[in-house]
């Protein structure tokens, strides 16, 4: 486990230079509402309901899941290869149609093979984190899993940071929202050996801040980022935190 060095940085603004470790505002991307798990909220488990929350292994904060893409793309290539084959005494001019279509088979054909040839051998990142939900004033401890292993010639910088979304002040005519660092941990974690699969991950959080809010327009949430040297660009990876106030009786 690592013992990372805690630095209170109160109200700083994220400028798009430092913007690298983040992805948008949560509240400012409309599809967060529609990815909240379902039923009726709980005020002492909110994590029951703000956000459909897996534990076991969590994708990067806003990742897109693409095999609905790919399975509705081969259903398609599917379908004019059927065409072809119902068709076989068609007229000339339905033939010239069948014609582009199965170019357009083609063209969606290799870009398959091209997406599942980069989905097979770009690294994919998950969090599984160990305590769910973690609670101010404890600690948040995660496994961060790396597939395929991944040679890493240096230390990996690791984030924690508690964000609130805010309207802007400055030009209120300006519906969206900006990311404001209320809080921020880091430190550097070594890997176990070259490659990396696997890293242990352990943050002590502080008790005087705010807990994950997804039920709102300005939303507050906790973020762990890290960033992996490899050759090449390195990866970077921003995860969604389960950090919850403690509930007092």
């Amino acid at each position: 486990m690592n013992e990372p060095p805690s630095s209170m940085t109160p109200g700083i603004h994220e400028s798009r230079e430092r913007y690298a470790l983040f992805v948008p505002p949560r509240s400012a991307v409309p599809v967060a509402r529609e990815r909240r798990a379902p039923g009726p909220a709980d005020p002492k488990a909110p994590w029951t309901s703000d956000h459909p929350w897996r534990p076991a292994g969590m994708l990067p904060d806003y990742s897109r899941d693409t095999r609905g893409s790919m399975l509705r793309r081969i259903a398609l290539v599917v379908l004019i290869a059927l065409f072809n084959i119902a068709l076989p005494a068609a007229p000339f001019a339905l033939k010239l149609v069948l014609l582009v279509l199965d170019l357009v088979a083609l063209l969606i054909l290799i870009d398959l093979i091209l997406k599942i040839a980069h989905e097979l051998h770009h690294p994919r990142t998950r969090m599984r984190w160990t305590t769910f939900p973690a609670f101010l004033g404890g600690r948040l401890e995660g496994t961060l899993l790396v597939r395929p292993a991944q040679y890493v010639f240096s230390a990996l910088q690791v984030r924690l940071r508690c964000v609130q979304d805010e309207r802007n002040e400055r030009h209120p005519e300006d519906a969206g929202l900006e990311p404001h660092v209320i809080y921020e941990q880091s430190f550097e974690a070594v890997p176990p050996g070259e490659t990396l699969t696997e890293l242990p991950l352990s943050f002590q959080l502080p008790e005087d801040l705010p807990g994950t809010h997804l039920d709102r327009a300005e939303a507050t949430y906790w973020q762990v980022a890290v960033r992996i040297p490899v050759t090449g660009p390195d990866i970077e990876a921003v995860f969604l935190a389960p950090v919850y106030e403690r509930d007092h009786p």
